[in-house]
């Protein structure tokens, strides 16, 4: 499902590479496996429903880093995250009978939402901040060579660092779009907000993310 009214961003927009900087990919080695098409995600919620351990774990894995990459943007630290995340796949896979499969209506929407409300559960009594130190954060390593490495290091600093200039719903609002890669309509529903608002928060966040960036990162990051 595509919003029309939304800009149609692929995984090479400027942010979306971003933020794949910040998954932490959970043990895989190997990195993120190969997306599986909507069909395909519908059989293995069947399959897991039926009592499939594989099927939960291929669920997990083609899941866990979506919602990591969303929650970090939003919360303080990589333990928050983790926290949150692992909380909300828990609540993912022991709620599938929970989940009902519409058209035009994608699972990993529905994992999102599970995501943001975990979220907003553990830090009702606190407002969640992004630090925005200087350190370089802890990061798996993939196999990458050095440089490569350092530059994933330091793009993910950066967007941290921006992010946590924005205000909490913005922080929301762009994770949901580009750490979750949902519409305005898909993030109204896990967020509670008119897709209209979404739109303009979204236009003025980019605004101030790409200034943000570019400051950061030089003439190289460009403006997102």
């Amino acid at each position: 499902m595509i919003d029309a009214a939304m800009p149609r961003r692929s995984a090479a927009s400027p942010l979306a590479a971003l933020f794949a900087a910040l998954s932490w990919h959970f043990g895989d080695d190997a990195g993120p496996p190969a997306p599986l098409n909507e069909e395909a995600i519908v059989r293995l919620v069947e399959q897991a429903r039926a009592g499939d351990t594989g099927a939960r774990h291929t669920l997990y894995v083609q899941h866990v880093d979506r919602v990591f990459r969303t929650v970090r943007g939003m919360l303080r630290s990589d333990a928050d995250a983790e926290d949150v995340t692992q909380d909300a796949m828990l609540t993912v896979l022991t709620s599938l009978h929970r989940y009902t499969a519409r058209p035009g209506a994608r699972f990993a929407a529905w994992v999102t939402t599970v995501a943001v409300n975990t979220a907003r559960r553990r830090f009702r009594r606190r407002r969640p901040e992004l630090t925005a130190t200087g350190e370089l954060p802890d990061t798996p390593d993939y196999g990458a060579d050095p440089a490569a490495r350092l530059d994933r290091e330091r793009r993910r600093r950066a967007l941290l660092i921006a992010l946590a200039e924005l205000t909490g719903r913005e922080r929301m609002i762009v994770s949901l779009r580009y750490g979750a890669g949902l519409n305005a309509s898909e993030i109204g529903a896990a967020a509670g907000i008119d897709p209209a608002t979404i739109r303009k928060t979204l236009e003025r966040a980019r605004a101030r993310l790409g200034d943000r960036l570019e400051t950061l990162l030089g003439s190289a990051g460009g403006r997102a």
